[in-house]
């Protein structure tokens, strides 16, 4: 048997410590998004793992899963070896909405919570010439008149749509919800006067806003928006525990070991914070927002609980 000199052994036995401790892997990270390529979603996790691969010391491949609001994807990666290879970068949708009004494989026992990254509120708007001109008028005038009003959003059962009714279920609202393909739909129906409300994202409805076309009254997160000062939070309304954020973060597969998992949150939330990622995020109306380990895991079984509760209100649930 061969035997090693002094020099050599503390080498390999250096390496093989920084391959246990996760800096160094043994193979490329596969770097799950659950949806198609050339979206938002898919743009900032492909900056992100380039970011991501110093850290690592290991090329980051982003893989594209599309389909089912993301749970395909996210199945392939809590199915996956859980060494620390493969990782999903994922979104609310196929985490806390999908597995209530879409048949899933999974749960949220069935992954590890790394980090979150990113977020951002969704925001109701209307037309320059809507009688309310804040969020607390606005819920009013809501209340007032039931089935008058419409809004629109990203699909039924979708992010937009929980996140508007989760607020107007706790300000005793019933108005009628108009689903659409995305924000840029809806957006085109607020300004031709198909629907009353939009609720979507930021950043299709921004111009619009600079050119006093739109207004934005509600925002769905607790605090307040640069981007938007004079929109309303939900901590204005007293309702700032029903807060639904468009997050972005890692998950790994349930059993991936904690010394990979703290390489993981290590790398990519040093990357969330690199300029060229955080200018990429700010331009698209989001900020860096780092929620690691117990804390993230909370965060998603509320926001769990909670998002179920108003599927089934709306008699969207999947069970």
């Amino acid at each position: 048997m061969p035997r090693f000199s002094f020099p050599v052994r503390a080498i390999a036995l250096a390496l093989g410590s920084l391959i246990a401790g996760g800096a160094l892997a043994a193979e490329p990270i596969r770097l799950i998004v659950p949806t198609t390529a050339g979206g938002g979603t898919d743009g900032f996790f492909r900056m992100l793992a380039k970011d991501a691969e110093p850290h690592l010391s290991a090329p980051v491949v982003v893989v594209n899963v599309g389909g089912a609001g993301g749970s395909i994807g996210v199945t392939q990666m809590v199915r996956a070896a859980p060494d620390g290879n493969t990782i999903a970068g994922v979104w609310l949708g196929p985490v806390t909405v999908a597995p209530h009004t879409t048949p899933v494989s999974y749960t949220p026992k069935d992954y590890i919570a790394v980090a979150q990254l990113t977020s951002a509120p969704y925001v109701m708007c209307v037309q320059h010439d809507f009688a309310a001109d804040d969020g607390k008028q606005l819920m009013q005038l809501l209340r007032k008149a039931p089935n008058r009003y419409t809004f629109g959003t990203d699909g039924a059962g979708g992010p937009g749509q929980l996140a508007a009714q989760r607020i107007f279920n706790r300000q005793d609202i019933h108005q009628r919800d108009i689903p659409y393909k995305g924000a840029g739909d809806t957006l085109l129906a607020l300004l031709g006067g198909h629907i009353d409300m939009y609720v979507g994202s930021i950043p299709p409805v921004l111009p619009y806003v600079k050119s006093g076309k739109v207004k934005c009254l509600q925002l769905t997160s607790a605090d307040k928006v640069a981007a938007l000062p004079q929109a309303t939070s939900l901590n204005e309304l007293g309702l700032g525990e029903e807060q639904t954020l468009l997050w972005r973060g890692i998950l790994a597969p349930r059993n991936t070991p904690p010394e990979r998992v703290q390489a993981l949150e290590r790398a990519f939330t040093a990357a969330a914070q690199s300029p060229a990622t955080r200018s990429f995020v700010e331009d698209a109306g989001e900020q860096i927002a780092i929620v690691t380990g117990d804390a993230f895991r909370a965060q998603i079984e509320r926001e769990y609980a909670a998002l179920g509760k108003v599927a089934e209100g709306l008699k969207l649930s999947s069970k």
